[in-house]
Protein backbone atom coordinates (compact mmCIF):
# COMPACT_ATOMS: atom_id res chain seq x y z
CA UNK A 1 0.00 0.00 0.00
CA UNK A 2 1.42 3.38 -0.97
CA UNK A 3 0.67 6.64 0.81
CA UNK A 4 1.99 10.18 1.05
CA UNK A 5 4.56 10.96 3.72
CA UNK A 6 3.09 14.43 4.30
CA UNK A 7 0.09 16.51 3.31
CA UNK A 8 -0.63 20.24 3.27
CA UNK A 9 -3.73 21.82 4.82
CA UNK A 10 -4.83 23.03 1.37
CA UNK A 11 -4.74 19.45 0.06
CA UNK A 12 -6.78 18.21 3.02
CA UNK A 13 -9.41 20.92 2.47
CA UNK A 14 -9.96 19.68 -1.11
CA UNK A 15 -10.81 16.15 0.02
CA UNK A 16 -14.35 14.84 0.44
CA UNK A 17 -15.66 15.03 4.03
CA UNK A 18 -15.67 11.67 5.81
CA UNK A 19 -19.03 10.59 7.22
CA UNK A 20 -19.55 7.69 9.60
CA UNK A 21 -22.22 5.45 8.05
CA UNK A 22 -22.58 2.98 10.90
CA UNK A 23 -24.80 2.79 13.97
CA UNK A 24 -24.24 5.23 16.81
CA UNK A 25 -25.12 4.18 20.36
CA UNK A 26 -25.30 6.84 23.08
CA UNK A 27 -24.90 5.22 26.51
CA UNK A 28 -25.86 7.17 29.62
CA UNK A 29 -26.25 4.56 32.38
CA UNK A 30 -24.05 1.94 34.02
CA UNK A 31 -26.30 -1.05 33.23
CA UNK A 32 -26.19 -0.35 29.49
CA UNK A 33 -22.44 0.36 29.65
CA UNK A 34 -21.82 -2.99 31.34
CA UNK A 35 -23.87 -4.79 28.68
CA UNK A 36 -21.96 -3.07 25.85
CA UNK A 37 -18.57 -3.70 27.50
CA UNK A 38 -19.33 -7.43 27.61
CA UNK A 39 -20.35 -7.33 23.94
CA UNK A 40 -17.15 -5.50 22.96
CA UNK A 41 -14.93 -7.94 24.89
CA UNK A 42 -14.95 -10.29 21.87
CA UNK A 43 -13.51 -7.64 19.51
CA UNK A 44 -9.86 -7.73 18.43
CA UNK A 45 -9.51 -4.03 17.55
CA UNK A 46 -11.44 -0.94 18.68
CA UNK A 47 -11.20 2.66 17.61
CA UNK A 48 -10.65 4.77 20.75
CA UNK A 49 -11.04 8.42 21.74
CA UNK A 50 -12.33 10.62 24.55
CA UNK A 51 -13.79 14.10 24.76
CA UNK A 52 -13.49 16.55 27.63
CA UNK A 53 -15.18 19.86 28.19
CA UNK A 54 -12.71 22.54 27.10
CA UNK A 55 -11.23 24.83 29.72
CA UNK A 56 -10.59 28.49 29.04
CA UNK A 57 -9.15 29.46 32.44
CA UNK A 58 -5.69 28.67 33.78
CA UNK A 59 -5.82 25.84 36.32
CA UNK A 60 -9.38 24.85 35.39
CA UNK A 61 -9.70 21.18 34.40
CA UNK A 62 -12.62 18.89 33.73
CA UNK A 63 -13.01 15.12 33.87
CA UNK A 64 -13.54 13.09 30.71
CA UNK A 65 -17.13 13.58 29.61
CA UNK A 66 -17.27 11.07 26.76
CA UNK A 67 -15.51 7.78 25.98
CA UNK A 68 -15.81 6.63 22.38
CA UNK A 69 -15.18 3.06 21.24
CA UNK A 70 -15.83 1.90 17.70
CA UNK A 71 -16.08 -1.35 15.80
CA UNK A 72 -16.32 -1.57 12.03
CA UNK A 73 -20.07 -0.86 12.02
CA UNK A 74 -20.90 0.59 15.43
CA UNK A 75 -19.72 3.55 17.49
CA UNK A 76 -20.41 3.52 21.23
CA UNK A 77 -20.43 6.87 23.01
CA UNK A 78 -20.31 6.53 26.80
CA UNK A 79 -21.41 9.75 28.56
CA UNK A 80 -19.13 9.46 31.58
CA UNK A 81 -20.36 12.77 32.98
CA UNK A 82 -23.77 11.09 33.46
CA UNK A 83 -22.49 7.78 34.84
CA UNK A 84 -19.45 6.13 36.39
CA UNK A 85 -16.66 4.39 34.50
CA UNK A 86 -17.82 0.86 35.36
CA UNK A 87 -15.32 -1.90 36.11
CA UNK A 88 -16.48 -3.82 33.03
CA UNK A 89 -15.41 -0.92 30.80
CA UNK A 90 -12.16 -0.64 32.74
CA UNK A 91 -11.58 -4.38 32.15
CA UNK A 92 -12.05 -3.76 28.43
CA UNK A 93 -9.51 -0.93 28.48
CA UNK A 94 -7.09 -3.17 30.39
CA UNK A 95 -7.59 -6.19 28.10
CA UNK A 96 -4.28 -7.04 26.42
CA UNK A 97 -6.09 -9.04 23.71
CA UNK A 98 -7.98 -6.02 22.36
CA UNK A 99 -6.08 -3.30 20.50
CA UNK A 100 -7.43 0.19 21.21
CA UNK A 101 -6.28 2.51 18.40
CA UNK A 102 -6.32 6.30 18.45
CA UNK A 103 -4.33 9.54 18.35
CA UNK A 104 -2.93 11.19 21.50
CA UNK A 105 -4.11 8.23 23.58
CA UNK A 106 -1.69 8.81 26.48
CA UNK A 107 -3.55 11.86 27.79
CA UNK A 108 -6.89 10.13 27.25
CA UNK A 109 -5.70 7.13 29.26
CA UNK A 110 -4.43 9.31 32.14
CA UNK A 111 -7.75 11.17 32.26
CA UNK A 112 -9.71 7.91 32.35
CA UNK A 113 -7.44 6.50 35.07
CA UNK A 114 -8.42 9.43 37.30
CA UNK A 115 -12.03 8.18 37.13
CA UNK A 116 -11.24 4.51 37.78
CA UNK A 117 -7.60 3.35 37.94
CA UNK A 118 -6.53 0.61 35.54
CA UNK A 119 -3.41 -0.77 33.87
CA UNK A 120 -3.64 0.14 30.22
CA UNK A 121 -2.92 -2.67 27.80
CA UNK A 122 -2.69 -2.85 24.01
CA UNK A 123 -3.28 0.81 23.24
CA UNK A 124 -1.92 1.75 19.82
CA UNK A 125 -0.74 5.34 19.48
CA UNK A 126 -1.26 6.00 15.77
CA UNK A 127 1.19 8.91 15.87
CA UNK A 128 3.97 6.47 16.83
CA UNK A 129 3.09 4.14 13.95
CA UNK A 130 2.98 7.13 11.59
CA UNK A 131 6.53 8.06 12.65
CA UNK A 132 7.70 4.47 12.06
CA UNK A 133 6.23 4.69 8.55
CA UNK A 134 8.02 7.99 7.87
CA UNK A 135 4.88 10.14 7.91
CA UNK A 136 5.51 13.80 8.77
CA UNK A 137 1.96 14.86 9.82
CA UNK A 138 0.66 13.29 13.04
CA UNK A 139 -2.75 14.79 13.82
CA UNK A 140 -5.89 12.71 13.35
CA UNK A 141 -7.12 14.97 10.54
CA UNK A 142 -3.84 14.63 8.62
CA UNK A 143 -3.62 10.88 9.19
CA UNK A 144 -7.20 10.51 7.95
CA UNK A 145 -6.29 12.41 4.79
CA UNK A 146 -3.07 10.45 4.22
CA UNK A 147 -4.37 6.93 4.91
CA UNK A 148 -8.08 7.19 4.07
CA UNK A 149 -8.05 10.01 1.51
CA UNK A 150 -10.88 11.83 3.31
CA UNK A 151 -11.17 15.09 5.23
CA UNK A 152 -12.14 14.81 8.88
CA UNK A 153 -14.24 17.60 10.37
CA UNK A 154 -12.87 19.03 13.63
CA UNK A 155 -15.64 21.62 13.97
CA UNK A 156 -17.27 20.16 17.10
CA UNK A 157 -13.99 19.63 19.01
CA UNK A 158 -14.17 22.77 21.16
CA UNK A 159 -17.72 22.37 22.43
CA UNK A 160 -19.26 21.62 25.81
CA UNK A 161 -19.23 17.83 26.05
CA UNK A 162 -20.96 18.03 29.46
CA UNK A 163 -24.10 19.79 28.27
CA UNK A 164 -27.33 17.95 29.17
CA UNK A 165 -28.01 16.86 25.58
CA UNK A 166 -25.33 16.47 22.91
CA UNK A 167 -26.06 17.97 19.51
CA UNK A 168 -26.23 15.79 16.39
CA UNK A 169 -23.01 17.46 15.22
CA UNK A 170 -21.24 16.45 18.47
CA UNK A 171 -22.58 12.89 18.27
CA UNK A 172 -21.46 12.39 14.68
CA UNK A 173 -18.10 14.06 15.34
CA UNK A 174 -17.43 11.80 18.34
CA UNK A 175 -18.48 8.63 16.49
CA UNK A 176 -16.34 9.55 13.51
CA UNK A 177 -13.24 10.25 15.62
CA UNK A 178 -13.27 6.77 17.18
CA UNK A 179 -14.17 4.99 13.93
CA UNK A 180 -11.41 6.79 12.03
CA UNK A 181 -8.85 5.54 14.55
CA UNK A 182 -9.86 1.97 13.74
CA UNK A 183 -9.74 2.57 9.97
CA UNK A 184 -6.34 4.28 10.07
CA UNK A 185 -4.95 1.46 12.23
CA UNK A 186 -6.06 -1.11 9.64
CA UNK A 187 -4.49 0.86 6.77
CA UNK A 188 -1.27 1.30 8.73
CA UNK A 189 -1.06 -2.45 9.34
CA UNK A 190 -1.36 -3.02 5.58
CA UNK A 191 1.37 -0.43 4.96
CA UNK A 192 3.70 -2.12 7.47
CA UNK A 193 3.37 -5.53 5.76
Amino acid sequence: MSFKKSIEKEEINKLEMLKFQGNIHLITDDAEAIKIAKKLSSEEILGFDTETRPSFKKGENYDVALLQLSTENDAYLFRLNKMKLPNELVDLLADENIVKAGVAVRDDIKSLQKLNPFKEESFCELQDVAKELGVKNFGLRALCAIFLNYRLSKRAKITNWEQPKLTQAQIHYAACDAWVGLQIYKKMQLAKN
